[in-house]
């Protein structure tokens, strides 16, 4: 393209090439930059292109559908509708008769079909529907495209059923999916993603009908579209996941189980390190709830040692790589092959510094930012080959043919010896607590949650949702305020009759904690989307305090910390130690430009240093110099905004003084190698991340805790930041002994735990204020 000038009679076709390249290298290795880029110098070929130029249409149809592959990505909807715009005027200037004339057809079915998943009105997917037969009729029975354009009639249709439940539509849809397939080689790359479509569609026919045929039929499409060594990673996880709920009943689980396993062994190649982090969250995103499937499957088939195995593998994958590398494996490397443990460490920093977005500049010239851009990602490309090829020299070697996988369930086991893990699940079929012990004998106990269901729990979660933005809104009446701390408690009732009455009772935990007596203690692992709960607080908040055995709750019993995953807990107890009394950086943010005033921080802050007279105090804090100087402190306490990004987790970051240009992000925090105790983040939602990604706590807590903090205390929505400075106060208070001791970081779990229940008794019908913090770690 540098050799083409803008006066050049070539450039447009130049253009074209070079996004069909750009899309076809998007295709293949799950890039959005190269996508994003793909769509830009589309832009730029439509731009340069005369209204009456025979290949406008062409020019125009090839941006639809980059615009449309990028939505799906990104889910901007100013994407989606310039895609619409771009596509009806590629189907108005392009002539019935034109061969160009379905594709175009085609490209305007996707984007009718996005936009009804995005709008939800039946006119725009019945306007799909009409748009995709003239595809279909546009398009000879021997064209190569012909079958794609019958299987995305089939899929339109599909949708329709699901939103009307007429049969006879189904039954169409499932027509034209046969004939799609017949039409396609068995060799094609799209083949396995006919297969599944049409599984789909005969699992529907199935549950309606109740044919042993459409069940038998649906099975052997999912299992072949699964085995297929041409169909992409995420088609083949949905067939084996498809596969799973069909192929199996009560007396045979054993298939089902096997397909899931094989589903989790495929997650690796979704994504690869060789994507950058937004690419490898995307990928992950598209396939919420297989863990707790997996886990269903081993526990029906009697294996609750294999369901936490499997647990351990399917979550926290992009922590994994961090964890290994300072797991006891990295540590073996080094003392048996001390220069592949230098590579590896050299490798491993490679794709960090490779995985952060580069610095843009408005004066940069678009061309040499997409430049610049293509280089990374193929920096990227031969960096992860390296590291690939690098672990399987070192799985070569005796002992480490393992290395960086998940341990097994007996190394899993080890590190439930100061208390409990509790993994709860809620799947489709079948909700449970899986309890990890130090038991040599039996490590694993079961607990099954009959009162607990996967739709309750999305319910449940929306009713916490709606009641906690109530109760910050201050445009509803301060009775309705009153009446959404209601709607909190009856949800931790509920979380308490559900899920941690039943564990409690088989841990033994049956009365309220006796003064005297140590606290017992466990971790919470809650996977999906009870990760959204506060499972530390579920109770009957409103007991009698003299009732027998004790209030209902969860609080008033044991003192409890969460984890990701039993890796990430290993590591927060297997990190060097650091000094004994380490020193205690307190930052604070109080008035940052462009955010409401946090009068707390104050209040706090002067607390803080009254207890820990010898901290460092940072009033003007930018994230330069936080990163500079976190490394030279064991304790970190942020007073501040927190902001999470749903759309985009690694940009969940801390407000300090210059958030607006240089925000301190997840990818910052996650970037550091820090050998430091405890980080005390009272800000706004440190501990939400986006639904899809529950499973991966990508979230400002959980980054905390990969950059080296033993101990993390974090939030699970927005907080008071006065009642914030309270529990902050009473938290140092008890970690110093009221200021006469330097912090006993250990005791952090419960410091807070005691600071929580203080501050419950001061406000005992506003859960929103006392039961956001968590404590993450050792």
């Amino acid at each position: 393209m540098a050799t083409v000038t803008h006066s050049d009679p070539h450039r447009v076709n130049s253009l074209n090439n070079l996004g069909n390249i750009l899309q076809t290298l998007f295709e293949r290795t799950g890039d959005i930059e190269a996508l994003k880029e793909a769509a830009q110098v589309s832009r730029k070929a439509v731009a340069a292109t005369p209204h009456n130029h025979p290949n406008r249409a062409a020019y125009l149809n090839n941006l639809a559908g980059r615009l449309l592959a990028l939505f799906e990505h990104i889910g901007e909807l100013e994407v989606l509708e310039e895609a619409g715009q771009v596509v009806r005027e590629a189907v108005a200037t392009t002539p019935r008769n034109h061969p160009n004339r379905a594709v175009c057809l085609n490209n305007l079915t996707g984007t009718l079909a996005a936009l009804f998943e995005h709008v939800g009105d039946i006119k725009v997917l019945r306007g799909a529907v009409r748009t995709s037969r003239k595809a279909v009729a546009a398009s000879p029975r021997n064209h190569p495209s012909h079958a794609m354009y019958l299987y995305n009639l089939g899929n339109t249709l599909q949708t329709l059923f699901e939103r009307t439940g007429d049969i006879e539509v189904l039954e169409e849809a499932i027509r034209v999916s046969r004939e799609a397939l017949s039409a396609t080689p068995r060799d094609h790359p799209q083949r396995a993603a006919y297969l599944n479509s049409l599984g789909g569609k005969l699992a529907n026919l199935f549950e309606v009908s109740g044919g042993t045929q459409a069940r038998e039929d649906a099975c052997r499409y999912f299992r072949e579209a699964a085995g297929s060594t041409t169909g992409d990673a995420v088609t083949r996880i949905k067939a084996y996941r498809r596969f799973a709920l069909l192929a199996s009943g009560p007396d045979s689980p054993r298939p089902r189980l096997e397909a899931l396993e094989k589903a989790i062994d495929l997650t690796a190649s979704l994504a690869p390190g060789s994507l950058g982090r937004a690419d490898r969250e995307y990928q992950l995103g598209r396939l919420p709830g297989l863990p707790a499937e997996a886990a269903a499957a081993a526990l029906a088939a009697g294996r609750p040692a294999r369901a936490v195995e499997l647990l351990e593998s399917a979550r926290g994958i992009l922590a994994a790589d961090t964890l290994g590398l300072r797991s006891r494996d990295s540590a073996r490397l080094r003392e048996h092959a001390p220069h592949l443990a230098d590579e590896l460490h050299q490798l491993r920093a490679r794709l960090d510094a490779l995985n952060h977005p580069l610095p843009t500049s408005s004066a940069e010239a678009p061309e040499a930012l997409r430049e610049a851009n293509q280089r990374l990602a193929e920096h990227r490309r031969k960096a992860h080959d390296a590291w690939q090829s690098l672990l399987a020299r070192i799985s070569g070697l005796p002992g480490f043919e393992d290395f960086l996988h998940a341990p097994p369930i007996n190394e899993l086991a080890r590190h439930a010896h100061e208390g409990p893990v509790v993994f709860v699940t809620a799947g489709p079929r079948r909700c449970d607590a899986l309890v990890l012990t130090d038991s040599a004998d039996a490590p694993v106990r079961v607990v099954p949650l009959p009162a607990l269901t996967q739709d309750a729990a999305f319910e449940q979660g929306e009713r916490l949702l709606a009641a906690l933005r109530a109760t910050t809104d201050q445009e509803i009446a301060p009775r309705a305020r009153v009446e959404a701390q209601q709607e909190i408690l009856a949800v931790l009732a509920w979380l308490w009759d559900t899920v941690a009455e039943p564990v409690l009772t088989e841990l033994g935990h049956t009365t309220a904690h006796q003064p005297g007596e140590p606290w017992p203690r466990l971790w919470w692992c809650p996977v999906g989307i009870l990760a959204f709960f506060p499972l530390h607080a579920a109770g009957h908040h409103t007991d009698d305090l003299q009732r027998e055995g004790g209030p209902r709750t969860v609080l008033d019993r044991v003192v409890s910390s969460y984890t990701t995953t039993v890796r990430a807990l290993a590591d927060a107890r297997t990190r060097r130690s650091g000094p004994s009394s380490p020193s205690t950086l307190v930052v604070t943010a109080a008035n940052a430009p462009g955010t409401p005033p946090l009068p707390g921080v104050r209040v706090e802050t002067a607390a803080i240093t009254s207890l820990i007279p010898d901290a460092r105090l940072l009033t003007t804090p930018t994230r330069d110099t936080v990163l500079s100087t976190l490394p030279s402190h064991g304790i970190a306490h942020f007073s501040c905004h927190g902001e999470a990004d749903w759309t985009d987790p690694a940009r969940s970051h801390l407000v300090l003084t210059d958030h607006a240009t240089a925000p301190l992000t997840i990818a910052d925090i996650t970037a550091l190698d820090l050998t430091a105790e405890l980080a005390y983040l009272s800000a706004c939602d440190t501990s939400r991340t986006a639904p899809r990604l529950a499973d991966e706590s990508l979230h400002i807590t959980g980054a905390f805790h990969l950059a080296g903090y033993r101990h993390v205390i974090g939030t699970l929505w927005p907080v008071d930041d006065r009642t914030a400075a309270q529990l902050g106060t009473d938290f140092y208070a008890h970690l110093t002994d009221n200021g006469t001791a330097p912090p006993q970081t250990d005791l952090s779990a419960l410091a807070l735990h005691l600071a929580t229940t203080r501050l419950r008794s001061r406000y005992p019908h506003a859960p929103s204020l006392w039961a956001a913090h968590t404590h993450t770690g050792a």
